[in-house]
């Protein structure tokens, strides 16, 4: 999965990240549910996670979402397929809000969290650097049509 994730760095427009973290850091960062992999017989396609937005009680349903796809599987619904199970999940798990934050020139994952029913809900001018550049975020959530009502 490591993979996956380098080439969502080197894209430069999936993270802020530089680097990709090691297991045990990814590993506390990440809800010990939602935590799962696309694969057909002979590769890993993507791989999507939850991680928390805030240790408050008051916002523990409130989880941001993480996809990555292969680079040669993209465009083949396979981050589709991961954000469907990720929101599936996250509901069994009484996640009642989704959020994430996309970098403005990543319009294929802008788009796919819009086909899934995220609503954009502003932006976060200049929130980070990468290469010596300031980006921008849009921030999307996606409120549960069945948990917290």
């Amino acid at each position: 999965m490591q993979h996956i994730y380098q080439q969502g760095i080197l894209s430069g427009a999936a993270t802020f990240e530089t680097e990709v973290p090691d297991w045990h850091y990814w590993d506390i960062n990440h809800l010990p549910y939602g935590r799962i992999i696309a694969k057909n017989k002979t590769h890993f396609l993507g791989w999507a996670a939850l991680s928390a937005v805030s240790k408050r009680k008051v916002y523990a349903g409130v989880a941001e979402v993480s996809v990555y796809v292969d680079a040669q599987f993209r465009g083949q619904n396979v981050g589709d397929f991961l954000l469907k199970k990720l929101i599936e999940i996250s509901e069994k798990n009484n996640i009642w809000t989704l959020q994430s934050g996309i970098m403005r020139a990543n319009t294929p994952s802008l788009k796919l969290h819009k086909n899934n029913d995220f609503r954009i809900i502003g932006y976060k001018e200049k929130i980070g650097q990468l290469n010596g550049i300031w980006l921008d975020n849009i921030i999307l959530e996606r409120r549960s049509h069945t948990v917290g009502l």
